[in-house]
């Protein structure tokens, strides 16, 4: 019988991390924030992508996902790209480049550098002197982790759940990975995927995007991305 532990190629998550292409920030207020948010959810059920788990940060994005072909998360960077620069380029007048030509991809290939990947992933804002702890940045999935806050956009992997029988139980288990230091040997030990893959490159992320963007569209949307954060105490 295989180890359950190591996961086939297809299986394996995937740890995504994209910047602007110049390193200017990604967001410039909570309604960015937000929009990106709605626009994530959206794009990974279109794509049929689960994200176990995210951090929004002021300059680049991290995400955790769940595939089955390397197409779907082509897909999901694709659409998530354009929508998302759509709004940006109706809300703030502007054009050209938004996104890197590529984003970093990497494979996770067991349990152990799965929680660690959650990991990183979530105390990102506190490696930045954002925020004292993990649980006092807002755009993140740690809170749906750890302190049963949910949040819609999170599909939660077999390792999470396997943290503990009740939510309670997973909760409190993960609240423990955070009490220590973290072991950077583990964050580091994933595979590198090869990001230059023409079904990757983030550089078509912006293909088709025009200047005639639907303004009132856009409007509704964000209000939408406001209610639904107002449901989820964000």
């Amino acid at each position: 019988m295989g180890d359950r532990s190591v996961p086939t190629l297809m299986d394996a998550p995937r740890h995504v991390v994209q910047r602007r292409h110049d390193g200017s920030p990604c967001f410039f207020n909570d309604e960015d924030y937000l929009v990106y948010l709605d626009c994530l959810k959206d794009a990974a059920e279109r794509h049929d992508c689960a994200i176990h788990a995210y951090v929004l940060m002021p300059d680049h994005v991290q995400l955790l996902v769940g595939l089955d072909s390397e197409t779907r998360l082509a897909g999901l960077l694709r659409g998530l790209g354009k929508h998302y620069v759509e709004y940006v380029n109706y809300t703030y007048q502007r054009d050209g480049e938004f996104w890197e030509q590529s984003p970093r991809i990497t494979v996770i290939g067991n349990e152990e550098e799965l929680l660690a990947c959650y990991r990183a992933i979530e105390t990102a804002p506190v490696q930045a002197h954002l925020v004292p702890g993990p649980a006092d940045y807002r755009w993140s999935s740690h809170r749906h982790h750890s302190g049963g806050c949910e949040d819609v956009v999170i599909r939660d992997h077999p390792v999470y759940l396997a943290l503990g029988t009740t939510q309670l139980a997973r909760q409190l288990a993960y609240q423990a990975m955070f009490s220590e230091p973290p072991d950077g040997e583990a964050r580091n030990g994933a595979r590198t995927a090869a990001s230059s893959d023409p079904v990757l490159d983030a550089g078509r992320l912006e293909d088709g995007i025009r200047r005639s963007v639907r303004g009132l569209a856009w409007q509704a949307r964000a209000g939408m991305a406001r209610r639904l954060a107002s449901k989820q105490g964000i």
